[in-house]
């Protein structure tokens, strides 16, 4: 299965590129939204979408609001890993399509056991 990773923090997103090739996962990174759009457009078979909240040129929250009001085919869940604990925030990203709000710092193994829930879920 195919999981994008949408993160800035090259670090960040490079750990958990490293947990996810574990357990065998295909992984894609971009660096900020308008390249994770331009890869949910050209990657059709993506499973999951993992997005930090905040980064440059197009944040998170924002990058799911195109997804949804431009159509972009996409039927991948997207768990957004933040510092961000605001219930407005997270009830704005709810509204936008995100299906799950994990909080940084995390550890692997709540990381994994997520993904795990995730794209195992009927």
């Amino acid at each position: 299965m195919k999981v994008l990773i949408i993160e800035d923090s090259e670090d960040f997103r490079s750990k958990m590129r490293s947990l996810l090739e574990i357990l065998d996962y295909e992984v894609l990174e971009a660096s900020d939204g308008l390249e994770g759009i331009d890869l949910i457009k050209s990657e059709r078979d993506i499973g999951l979408i993992i997005s930090d909240l905040h980064m440059p040129n197009l944040d998170g929250l924002s990058m799911c609001k195109k997804i949804r009001s431009e159509n972009i085919e996409t039927e991948a869940p997207i768990l957004m890993v933040t510092t961000e604990a605001s219930p407005k925030l997270k009830k704005e990203g709810t509204d936008a399509g995100v299906y799950k709000w994990i909080l940084k710092p995390v550890s692997d193994k709540k990381f994994l056991t997520m993904v795990e829930k995730i794209v195992s879920r009927p």
